[in-house]
């Protein structure tokens, strides 16, 4: 208890107040500081059924795309921007052993077959009671899929990977942006109002484009016109009948006090082509993109 007539700032009253919440323990969790780095050596420890947080040097980014192997995981991780951090996600197989198992660290092959993985860092996985075995597949199968999308900083140039999901509302101007291919070629999306074309100098392209004023909410694919392969996604913002009104003539920017999103632009393309153009050359422009659901 405080004493009578003691004086507590704003921080120290919000830090009371969350403690006697339910959800201070939820709000600290998203507090959290992101994993630690794991650089050449490091030993985790793991128990069968434990989902695994695998997170690069941050001097690494070239490493977005690799997997994360090893012969313990139900399935391999893949490195993703998730913005300070680059990490994957893999669990522990339920029948392993207790035992010390190496994790490596890949580039996909496009032409298929499986990687062979450069030594990264080590698992010990504990042993386990019999209860607790029988137990784990459940526990397995209760786990939440993998989060795919990637999360970029907001002034970095869009798209850095195919799962690089920027939101935008409707009417907002968009400058997808490529330092590999597309020269003079056009993109095409059911949220865009046209096929924009690429254009610019051999190290950075960029085209120029508008979310159509009547793209329904949710997540949208962009294709190279003439090819299958996802080379984009964005997500449209949902938006009442009234924006979404003044959209359509022009004026919804002046209604609401807002402008319309520009991603990406000159100035922040040149700043990132560096990095971009070492993830899109590691990964190379025909390597197919994860799974997932998605509007065209």
């Amino acid at each position: 208890m405080l004493a009578a007539g003691t004086r507590i700032g704003g921080a120290t009253v919000l830090a009371l107040l969350l403690m006697m919440t339910p959800a201070a323990s939820a709000f600290a969790a998203q507090a959290a500081d992101p994993p630690a780095e794991l650089f050449d050596g490091v030993e985790l420890s793991a128990r069968p059924g434990e989902r695994l947080t695998f997170r690069s040097p941050s001097y690494l980014r070239g490493w977005i795309g690799d997997w994360v192997m090893s012969e313990i995981f139900v399935q391999h991780g893949t490195l993703r921007m998730h913005d300070p951090a680059v990490t994957a996600v893999a669990t522990v197989a339920c029948d392993t052993s207790p035992g010390v198992y190496p994790v490596g660290r890949a580039m996909p092959r496009p032409e298929g077959g499986p990687p062979d993985p450069a030594p990264w860092v080590t698992v010990k996985v504990v042993d386990i009671d019999a209860a607790e075995r029988a137990a784990c597949p459940g526990k397995v199968a209760a786990l939440p899929p993998e989060e795919v999308e990637e999360q970029w900083p907001d002034d970095d140039s869009w798209p850095h990977s195919p799962w690089d999901v920027r939101t935008f509302q409707p009417g907002a101007k968009v400058t997808p942006t490529s330092t590999l291919i597309g020269h003079d070629e056009r993109l095409t999306s059911r949220g865009f109002t046209g096929r924009p074309v690429m254009r610019g100098t051999k190290a950075v392209l960029t085209a120029t484009t508008t979310i159509r004023c009547d793209a329904e909410p949710g997540l949208y694919e962009v294709r190279w016109v003439g090819k299958d392969e996802v080379w984009a996604r964005y997500r449209v913002a949902p938006v009442d009948d009234v924006t979404r009104a003044s959209c359509r003539d022009g004026t919804w920017h002046l209604a609401t006090g807002r402008t319309p999103w520009l991603v990406g632009g000159t100035a922040a393309a040149l700043a990132a082509a560096g990095a971009y153009a070492l993830v899109r050359r590691r990964r190379g422009p025909s390597r197919p993109a994860d799974g997932g659901s998605s509007q065209v």
